[in-house]
């Protein structure tokens, strides 16, 4: 006898906690279904389970409103009746860094297990499409399974189910949910017509699915629970007949049934699927995410690279050398507030004008946040460097540098001098004396605010000098330069205007690089080292979009035009660290689509660009940065790259993982746009050459002329959440995802060969120019600069209050260092303290082919380092040897180490 087919009714609602709707009116909302939700559990033992969208963030969301509600509600996630987890918030996979899913999993794991435990599911319903390392780090916090809504197209694949495959080989069991998450949205009680809907419901289930077990997905985004749901399954046992078992069910319970009927089929049956899923049609990836609002992106890469490339890491110095504590707390806080911008309608940018309001709100608090954790980190480290042969009067520069690679960027400081010492001139030095250049770009007399935990806000009168000089600072580490005021320093003098004495187009060029402006703007780069010459870089294309917030969409009898009109140079500087040219132009954009809302309209508008290119002294990548005013509507920027020929592959930064796509991967599926996404980073490749671009917050690029050309989109200019119709939806229009106003973006082309240079190093690189470095300005008299009132009202004490130095007597920093040396084809995604609080916390990952040795080293690593999953949990202990941990990093995986702890520490 043949088993039952079992139909797994389950219950649940997909929380958007905002979108077309704010925050607030969605959170009333949510309080409205958990209290309705509490109550029928409470009265209806029949109706079993209830799951609320895989999240841990509704809880926290609800509490806020019902606090006196925790203990009822917190009841039923204990026996399982309603269920949580595993994550704290359903993020957007390819607009937030590797480490933000991580984190995400990690707060939601923790969150559940308070209760009980989290959902079995690795639960992706909603995603716009999957990252390739997904299925590693799900096996990573203890998922063997991914039940999902798109980015598979199931025309193309013989069944639902298959094994999803990261590159490093780690697999999970994939489970398309190919009606998605509303297969049984809400179903009538009458009984001829549940009759009706469940025979059409078994007839295109059993169609595609023969598993025997079906997932019928009982709610749908925002939708509260079917009160009657116990009564209406009764109805239907007696209408299903004895083949069928209808049961109220879990997704745990699905999935343990469809593994089984996996295990069960022999080898081929099931296809294997390995790295990221991105099919279908527009409409189901919704790829216009990736531009949409790019301010919002722009932002959110800020904001990572401010708490996992300077918070954490300078934290972790500071507690390693028992300076200041690792804030914890502080650090969970930013964490949390940061993930609240994650949620896929949110850092998609597809919601309420008023949505982005607030989430740029958070960024800005998060950027006030970290800019103060930030600057103590660096007070007390620079304040622990060696000054022994500095005068009091001098200060020390420092340059901070946390990323994997030696700095060596010119970067722009301001210097400061008390008024009253007449400071006329001033020379900075390394750590062997020799005199470092500078250009001076402004100087004036400002007032400074002090302030002070002990004092009152006291001001200074300082002269304030804005220089340009180009430090070195080694990997994971800092260098201090000393100033030294009254000294002549190696100022560099300005060179005549080169655009009133060069009656040729400007020419940058340095060691490595030659960059040739044509009329136009556009320019060659020619690579020296290979002698390959890029040509027409930086081209300007713009085009009508008829789409929406998700999605591009050409418009009726719209050719995209491109800026082939000659621009006005209004700069062209050569110096000693760099060499910039700067060109301006404006262009007449039609202003916006007519009244059909299907063609642009006659009537034009001028927009106005800006374009600053640089060549630094010693680069092998010349920057380039784009300035618009934009004042038209319904249209798509885009900066052109051309390669050498057609792209073989495309590496494009990912998730812990280059991506290598081919060039018109997707191309197969009906898109008005092929738009492919990367983090931080892409590289066409032909042969083993390319051009890297790095981009900072954008993330969509396209591959055009049969593969010989990267369209990178910076700007693209939409004001509706649905499809566009004649007669607008009044809730519908978001004026501000038009883009109005200024946009700025700033990107950088490094040619290569991948013969001496391998995807690891461009990773590294684009993360270098991604987060830059951090100065720290300190004056070693700190009494002469600390300012202000001790009291508020006049007393007989006329001074102020200093400040003790805590650390005074602990052992002092070099002038330059690394806390720490990574050496290996890795690339680091966390320095952190671990959640036990025992140590720090270092994970990598190998994005090559191939397995890496990887050498860790560092003042007081001695003893045994853990090897943890992506939760800190054990795995295995690894030896150290003589201050040094020697392991490999397996291809393509992540690792993470727990390092021992100092002493005394």
């Amino acid at each position: 006898m043949a088993p039952k087919k079992i139909y797994h009714f389950i219950s649940h609602t997909h929380w958007d906690r905002e979108w077309y709707l704010p925050f607030e009116r969605f959170r009333y909302r949510l309080v409205q279904l958990i209290d309705r939700l509490l109550d029928l559990l409470d009265r209806e033992p029949e109706f079993y389970y209830f799951h609320l969208d895989g999240q841990t963030i509704v809880l926290e969301d609800y509490y806020a409103l019902r606090p006196g509600h925790r203990e009822r509600l917190e009841s039923y996630i204990r026996q399982g009746r309603i269920l949580v987890g595993p994550w704290y918030q359903q993020n957007d996979l390819f607009l937030t860094s590797g480490e933000s899913t991580v984190r995400n999993l990690m707060k939601g794991i923790a969150q559940s297990r308070q209760l009980g435990s989290e959902m079995k599911v690795g639960y992706l319903p909603d995603h716009f499409g999957l990252i390739s390392q997904m299925p590693q780090i799900f096996r990573e916090v203890g998922l063997d399974n991914c039940v999902f809504g798109r980015g598979y197209d199931l025309a193309e694949h013989p069944l639902p189910f298959f094994r999803w495959q990261a590159p490093d080989g780690s697999d999970v069991d994939g489970m398309l949910l190919y009606f998605w998450y509303n297969s049984a949205q809400r179903l009538p009680s009458e009984k001829e017509a549940l009759a009706s809907v469940f025979a059409g419901m078994r007839e295109r289930e059993e169609a595609v699915n023969p598993s025997g077990h079906y997932a019928m997905m009982n709610g749908v985004d925002h939708l509260e629970a079917q009160y009657d749901l116990p009564t209406v399954l009764a109805s239907l046992r007696d209408i299903a007949g004895e083949e069928i078992e209808v049961v109220h069910s879990t997704l745990p319970s699905y999935v343990k049934g469809v593994q089984s009927y996996m295990q069960e089929q022999q080898e081929g049956v099931l296809e294997t699927i390995k790295g990221e899923l991105r099919e279908a049609f527009e409409y189901s990836i919704l790829a216009g995410t990736l531009s949409s609002r790019i301010y919002l992106k722009q932002a959110n890469v800020r904001c990572h690279d401010l708490v996992e490339k300077w918070i954490e890491p300078l934290s972790v110095f500071s507690q390693q050398l028992q300076l200041d504590p690792y804030e914890a707390d502080t650090i969970d806080y930013y964490w949390q507030l940061y993930m609240e911008n994650h949620p896929h309608d949110s850092i998609c940018g597809c919601s309420q004008d008023s949505v982005h309001d607030h989430m740029m709100d958070r960024f800005k608090r998060l950027e006030e946040l970290a800019g103060e954790i930030i600057e103590r980190k660096k007070t007390i480290l620079a304040r622990q460097i060696q000054a022994d042969a500095y005068d009091l009067q001098d200060q020390k520069l420092v340059v901070f540098n946390t990323s994997q690679l030696p700095s060596g960027a010119v970067q722009q400081t301001a210097v400061y001098f008390l008024e009253e010492d007449q400071v006329s001139a001033f020379a900075i030095e390394d750590e062997e004396g020799h005199a470092i250049p500078y250009r001076v770009l402004s100087e004036e007399i400002v007032r400074k605010q002090v302030i002070s935990p002990i004092n009152l806000p006291g001001v200074l009168r300082v002269k304030r000098v804005d220089i340009e000089w180009q430090p070195a600072a080694p990997a994971l580490g800092y260098a201090a330069y000393r100033v030294r005021p009254g000294r002549a320093g190696a100022v560099i003098q300005e060179l005549a205007d080169s655009l009133s004495t060069q009656p040729l187009l400007p020419v940058l060029e340095n060691e490595y690089l030659r960059v040739e402006l044509l009329p136009t703007g556009a320019f060659h780069l020619q690579d020296k080292l290979s002698s390959l010459t890029y040509h027409d870089q930086g081209r300007i294309q713009d085009a009508g979009d008829g789409g929406d917030l998700y999605v591009f969409k050409n418009v009726d009898g719209d050719v995209p035009a491109f800026w082939s009109e000659a621009v006005s140079f209004v700069d062209w500087t050569r110096n000693e660290l760099y060499e910039q040219c700067v060109y301006e132009f404006t262009w007449e954009l039609p202003e916006s689509l007519d009244a059909s809302q299907i063609r642009r309209s006659s009537q034009s508008t001028p927009c106005d660009f800006r374009v600053t290119l640089r060549l630094d002294r010693g680069s092998r990548q010349v920057r380039m940065n784009v300035e618009l005013e934009n004042r038209v509507k319904d249209h798509r920027i885009r900066l052109l790259f051309h390669g050498i020929g057609a792209a073989d592959e495309v590496l494009a930064g990912g998730q812990f993982d280059v991506v290598r796509r081919q060039w018109d991967a997707g191309s197969s599926y009906q898109r008005d746009a092929n738009s492919q996404p990367f983090w931080k980073w892409l590289a066409p490749v032909h042969g083993a050459a390319g051009c890297a671009i790095f981009a900072k917050g954008l993330h969509e690029y396209e591959m055009t002329n049969s593969g010989c050309t990267a369209g990178i989109t910076m700007l693209r200019g939409v004001e509706t959440i649905n499809l566009r119709e004649e007669a607008r939806m009044e809730e519908d229009l978001q004026p501000k995802g038009q883009c109005l106003g200024r946009t700025e973006v700033e990107l950088a082309l490094r040619p290569f060969s991948l013969d001496s240079v391998t995807p690891t190093r461009l990773y590294q690189e684009a993360e270098l120019f991604h987060q830059g470095v951090e100065c720290k300005l300190l004056a070693l008299d700190e009494e002469r600069w600390n300012k202000g009132r001790a009291w508020v009202q006049d007393t007989m004490h006329k001074g102020v209050f200093m400040e003790i130095n805590p650390n005074a007597d602990r052992p002092k920093l070099p002038a330059s260092g690394s806390f720490l040396k990574v050496a290996g084809e890795v690339m680091v995604s966390a320095l952190k303290w671990s959640t036990d609080g025992k140590g720090p916390l270092l994970r990598v990952y190998n994005v090559e082919e191939t397995d890496s040795p990887v050498t860790v080293s560092g003042e007081g690593l001695d003893g045994e380092v853990r090897r943890t999953n992506l939760l800190e949990e054990w795995q295995e202990t690894l030896k150290v040897e003589t201050g040094q941990l020697n392991t490999v990093v397996a291809a393509r995986k992540i690792v993470t180490y727990q390092l021992p702890q100092p002493q005394n520490s």
